[in-house]
């Protein structure tokens, strides 16, 4: 296969599965243990929680997390460098090289502006409130139109609707997805291009018209994401959170956008796509975008509709005690980054060491402004199977310190520890269904399922090809 053949299939959709290598890896029990085991994990977090979790005293408060403060010259130097970086990138999608190996554009945005911030995120909450470059950019026209004499700036004063809450952004979440899976956006830069300059248009505008804080709290898909995660960060930048969390669908989204990216291309999907095709022929296509954004908003809705029930059983058990969804939804997003971690480990670590040879040629011009336009990243920096024992455990940490926090959340709202059991209980059985259901999306591409028995025979490793990796060997 000639070069650029394989280069184009390697990016294709730059979808970041943490799946792109050549051998599976072969477990020393059978997938079903090792299923039933962590399974077995997160029930025993729940049952730890309700006989030991007593709520804090009074008075003690429930910080758990350090609070750092960057200095004005920090601030400005970082949001400084993060803003031209992203010029760079836009002016390189826009006017650079088509090919999506020679382009900074795909992985800038896609690797280090999209799954490095949000690993960031995990572990400095409000960090991006620093290096976001909409935000930037909006500060700095504000600056100028004040200084020309307008006082109140670029802000026109609308209302956001109260009816519409934060459905735009799970829209934009959603077709992120779409074009991230879906359709192979990332294998264009100039597409790519037009899209981020379409988005800046737009945030610059939603900005203005009804406020920075209150576009970015309602209509800013990124925001939202990476603020969701900075929640759960050990560390915190003091003053950056924003003072409402993400809502109900928008947290769904976040989880069943990175299960979909999983469960797109399996023998799951291939199944589906039959039932599908039997049941409406003539809405499919050849590239499959009827039934991917079919799929998408049904593990959406899916995702969705059982946490609805999981909260009403929950209503009902605490009866008037006033906690409910907009209290707990909070609690998943621990999940929602352990599925992150799980499925795009490798794909930060191999694809992410590109970005310092397309730093210094960011255009594809044969460009070496650093020295670095030569660096090959390193494929051996990480196998299948240590992405398999952090997938293994970021998601079986993920679903405990999401019982634990909601647990402590019921607590301390003032509900016994007896009913807080009994309400507890659906939601507790819920994260033990996803654990199992994404433990098994993960291993189906990654490993090999242990013999069941001594008679058993393993046949030879299944050679995989990850549609994410931008590491790939050539094809003969």
């Amino acid at each position: 296969m000639n070069c650029w053949r394989w280069g184009a299939t390697a990016l294709i959709a730059l979808d970041a599965h943490a799946h792109g290598f050549d051998e599976r890896y072969d477990l020393p029990v059978p997938l079903p243990y090792v299923v039933i085991g962590a399974c077995l994990v997160v029930a025993l977090t729940f049952i730890v929680s309700a006989l030991f979790l007593r709520p804090a005293p009074t008075g003690r408060g429930g910080r758990w997390w350090l609070e750092w403060e960057a200095g004005p010259t920090l601030q400005r130097l970082v949001r400084g460098v993060s803003w031209w970086i992203f010029m760079v990138t836009l002016a390189a999608a826009l006017t650079g090289s088509g090919d999506p190996l020679m382009n900074l554009a795909p992985t800038m945005i896609w690797i280090i502006g999209w799954l490095g911030i949000a690993f960031l995120s995990g572990l400095v909450g409000g960090v991006w409130t620093l290096i976001d470059p909409w935000r930037t950019s909006f500060e700095l026209l504000d600056s100028l139109v004040r200084r020309l004499g307008a006082s109140g700036g670029l802000s026109l004063g609308w209302r956001w609707p109260r009816a519409v809450g934060q459905w735009p952004a799970v829209a934009q979440l959603l077709l992120w997805c779409a074009l991230e899976v879906i359709a192979p956006l990332a294998s264009a830069p100039f597409k790519l291009g037009c899209v981020a300059l379409l988005w800046t248009l737009c945030s610059v505008l939603g900005m203005a018209a009804f406020g920075r804080d209150t576009w970015q709290r309602y209509a800013d898909m990124f925001a939202l994401v990476f603020d969701a995660l900075g929640r759960i960060a050990p560390v915190r930048l003091r003053g950056a959170a924003s003072s409402h969390g993400p809502q109900v669908p928008f947290v769904m989204a976040m989880l069943a956008t990175v299960i979909f990216d999983g469960l797109h291309g399996g023998q799951a999907w291939t199944e589906f796509e039959q039932a599908l095709g039997r049941v409406v022929p003539q809405a499919l296509d050849v590239n499959g975008i009827f039934a991917g954004a079919t799929g998408l908003l049904l593990v959406w809705l899916g995702f969705w509709l059982v946490y609805s029930l999981s909260l009403r059983l929950f209503a009902v058990c605490l009866r008037a005690d006033g906690l409910g969804a907009p209290a707990l939804v909070i609690t998943l997003v621990p999940i929602a980054l352990a599925y992150q971690v799980a499925h795009n480990f490798s794909s930060l670590l191999i694809q992410g060491q590109r970005i310092f040879q397309l730093l210094s040629d960011p255009f594809g011009w044969q460009w070496d402004l650093f020295g670095t336009a030569r660096w090959y990243p390193d494929i051996g920096i990480v196998d299948a199977r240590m992405t398999w024992f952090v997938a293994l455990t970021a998601i079986v940490a993920g679903h405990m310190v999401s019982i634990w926090w909601a647990h402590r959340l019921v607590l301390a709202a003032g509900v016994t520890p007896r009913r807080a059991f009994w309400a507890m209980l659906p939601l507790s059985l819920l994260m033990v269904g996803y654990t199992a259901i994404s433990l098994v999306l993960i291993a189906e591409p990654m490993v090999n399922s242990a013999p069941m028995g001594p008679s058993a025979s393993m046949g030879p490793p299944a050679s995989i090809v990850s549609s994410a990796s931008i590491v790939t060997l050539p094809l003969e």
